[in-house]
């Protein structure tokens, strides 16, 4: 049975030829090789970090990634990303799928 997990990946790419929709189409077809449900993604923006992190990076660019996975392939999808020189950092939040509730039509006023 599938899991709903919410992502939130740091990207490296400054300097870098391929830009964010590179790297997203990456991680998409990364969760459908592995039978998951692509769901969407958020692009948050670049910011800088508070502290300088480890290769002397200081700033990344935000990106958060909606998605439905099997959990016993949760670790093989994070080892795929372990060494992809463009995403800095990874994390992985099982979450529930969010439901919008359409709102009723009010009554139009006589």
């Amino acid at each position: 049975m599938k899991q709903y997990y919410e992502a939130m990946f740091i990207l490296d790419i400054q300097g870098k030829e391929e830009g964010v929709d590179a790297v997203l189409t990456v991680i998409k077809q990364a969760i459908e090789g592995l039978d998951g449900v692509f769901k969407g993604a958020q692009r948050l923006e670049h910011r800088r970090f508070e502290r300088v992190a480890v290769k002397k990076h200081n700033s990344g660019y935000y990106l958060g990634v909606t998605f439905e996975l099997d959990p016993a392939k949760l670790k093989e999808l994070q080892e795929k990303f372990k060494f992809n020189d463009k995403i800095f950092r990874q994390s992985y939040l099982r979450s529930k799928p969010v439901v919008v509730k359409e709102k009723q039509a009010e009554p139009a006023a006589a």
